[in-house]
């Protein structure tokens, strides 16, 4: 029996569903938005799924386990990293776990739901290893970069067809993450406040190359309940499905 082709390898199952990523910095509430469009999707007839990447067996378990405990990428107070850091080496390992999420989490699950959601994002990957790989290199010429970028995950990401971006000011954000100690690593570290402006122009450069997809919605200081609503408008919209019930008007 040959072997499996590349092609074979990398060949993503027919979709059936429609997959909505809820997109945002640590702290923007995106858990949150995700579960309350889960609800109203539920309630009127769809079949809809969230997916968060929690713990995994197995290798793709202990390469997560690794880059969450033993980061490659560490400041030690306000300058200077903790060991070396080699950017390529950290982005490629984290885009290896990422491409094994989109082929053996996203993909099946959209054949067997009408709608997905990913609490996570899939954009804010790529926009990390944007961000660390311009902070690094010594020509960071970040459309070349990520050209190279989308090059890699071509074979394997799955688009979606609605990436709603929680728009929060990330001094606003990490405050949040902050006070509900979680957030993804240490969100009161010293190395996420020098992060976090480029992380988030690198997110904003990667959601522009995907304008068509992304609808944007401001959260500030704004009640959750409005917010809410305005992601399930905003989302049904695209999806070419009927209104959905106000949440703000419910309450």
């Amino acid at each position: 029996m040959s072997a499996p082709s590349t092609a074979d390898v990398w060949r993503l199952p027919p979709r059936r569903g429609a997959l909505v990523t809820v997109e945002g910095v640590w702290g923007a509430g995106k858990t949150t938005a995700a579960a309350q469009l889960a609800e109203r999707l539920r309630d009127c007839g769809l079949t809809t799924e969230v997916v968060h990447i929690g713990e995994r067996p197995g290798s793709i378990g202990r390469l997560s386990a690794f880059l969450e405990s033993a980061p490659l990428r560490a400041r030690t107070g306000t300058g200077g990293f903790a060991a070396a850091h080699h950017a390529p080496i950290d982005a490629l390992l984290r885009l290896a776990r990422d491409a094994h999420h989109h082929q053996q989490d996203y993909g099946p699950a959209l054949t067997r739901s009408n709608v997905v959601i990913v609490d996570t994002g899939v954009y804010s990957k790529i926009a990390y290893a944007l961000a660390i790989l311009t902070e690094t290199d010594p020509d960071p010429d970040p459309e070349k970069i990520l050209a190279r970028l989308s090059a890699v995950t071509t074979p394997w990401f799955v688009h979606p067809d609605v990436a709603v971006y929680l728009d929060v000011p990330w001094p606003l954000a990490r405050e949040r993450a902050i006070a509900r100690g979680h957030g993804g690593g240490n969100p009161a570290a010293a190395e996420r406040l020098l992060f976090l402006p480029r992380y988030v122009a690198a997110y904003r450069r990667v959601l522009a190359a995907h304008a068509e997809r992304v609808e944007k919605v401001r959260v500030g200081l704004r009640p959750a309940l409005e917010v809410a609503d305005e992601i399930s408008a905003a989302v049904t919209a695209r999806l070419n499905l009927p209104p959905l019930p106000e949440f703000a008007t419910a309450a």
